[in-house]
């Protein structure tokens, strides 16, 4: 492997079709979609001398990752500082195989969303009525443990945006095929025309005449929104986090994104606003999964209004509380680093 050679197993962000002509242009190029596909192990040699069976396999094959509906998290691995509280327990990708993948602290495995310890306060008042005996009788009071109601969403969730992401399945050819989105660590304002030189632009949203990028614009289309029918958007990926597109679920394993059909549009003020629902370039709010608290509250008072010695009914008002929130009240998102995102032009 030369120096300058993309190694098999780099895995990218893509931002373009996948039916058809996409799919073809993907495979010239030498990348396969990260879809949870079985291939032989003699299909693509390279790459399974890369994956094993990490992601899960069979007597004859090896699965490619799949990643639909999933985000990516680097392995915490030997890290001292234990980046990930759970990795030790997390789980195999593919259960639905005889060889179900990685488990634990290793490339492949797999950790479901979860929401971090945290509680709620609330205003309660010690309050009773004034009783009304008028001999001798005691009105009872004590503690109370309960529950507040459950609110919130499906799962916990940053604001994401969805994409493909694509495998580097043979050493050659070593292509890097348009609509292919990276990470950039640099500063845009500095690197910006050596970027653009190179067939990169920044993912930030920006409008482009369709005739000076031909096949990016057949590649992405009004996928993230266009102004006219002779223009078109780059996605706008400022502050989102990338989530793969569920796409074709594969059969026998959950949905991992259970809201991928009420997603929205990237660009809802322009003419063509880009794609909703279970498609490539659309938008889902950041939400956290429905959770209960319980809470214990003491000196509840009784009402009385017994006028004689004897047994007689006493009634407890209800009172409903609202708790207080608690966080960071802007949004729900895991542990994050800042990168840019640049999406390939031009082929040269």
């Amino acid at each position: 492997m030369s120096a300058s050679t993309t190694p098999v197993g780099t895995v990218l962000m893509y931002a373009g079709r996948t039916d058809g002509a996409g799919v073809l242009n993907l495979i010239t190029a030498g990348w396969i979609l990260c879809d949870g596909s079985v291939y032989p192990n003699s299909q693509f040699p390279d790459l399974f001398t890369v994956l094993g069976n990490s992601y899960g396999g069979t007597s004859s094959g090896f699965a490619v990752p799949e990643y639909k509906g999933l985000f990516l998290r680097g392995l915490d691995g030997s890290d001292p500082n234990q980046r990930d509280p759970g990795a030790a327990t997390r789980t195999a990708p593919r259960p639905d195989l005889s060889n179900a993948g990685n488990t634990g602290n290793s490339v492949g495995s797999v950790q479901a969303d979860s929401l971090e310890a945290h509680t709620h306060s609330y205003n309660y008042y010690n309050h009773y009525l004034k009783s009304t005996h008028t001999l001798g009788h005691e009105c009872l009071s004590g503690s109370t443990t309960s529950s507040v109601s459950k609110e919130g969403s499906t799962e916990t969730r940053p604001v994401n945006q969805y994409v493909d992401f694509i495998i580097k399945a043979v050493t050659s050819p070593d292509v890097v095929p348009v609509g292919a989105v990276l990470p950039f660590a640099g500063d845009l304002a500095a690197w910006s025309s050596s970027l653009a030189g190179a067939g990169w632009l920044p993912c930030t949203g920006t409008k482009q005449v369709a005739a000076n990028y031909p096949t990016l614009y057949s590649t992405v289309s009004n996928m993230f929104g266009a102004d006219d029918q002779a223009s078109f958007r780059l996605p706008d990926f400022r502050g989102r986090f990338l989530r793969g597109v569920v796409g074709q679920p594969v059969p026998n394993l959950p949905v991992v994104d259970p809201d991928y059909l009420t997603r929205t549009a990237p660009q809802p003020k322009l003419a063509f606003p880009g794609n909703t629902g279970n498609q490539v370039g659309s938008l889902e709010a950041t939400s956290f999964a429905a959770h209960d608290h319980s809470y214990t509250y003491n000196n509840d008072y009784w009402s009385c209004a017994a006028t004689a010695i004897g047994d007689h009914a006493e009634t407890n008002a209800g009172v409903t509380w609202t708790t207080g929130a608690n966080g960071s009240l802007t949004e729900s998102r895991p542990i994050n680093i800042n990168v840019n995102y640049l999406i390939k032009a031009v082929t040269a």
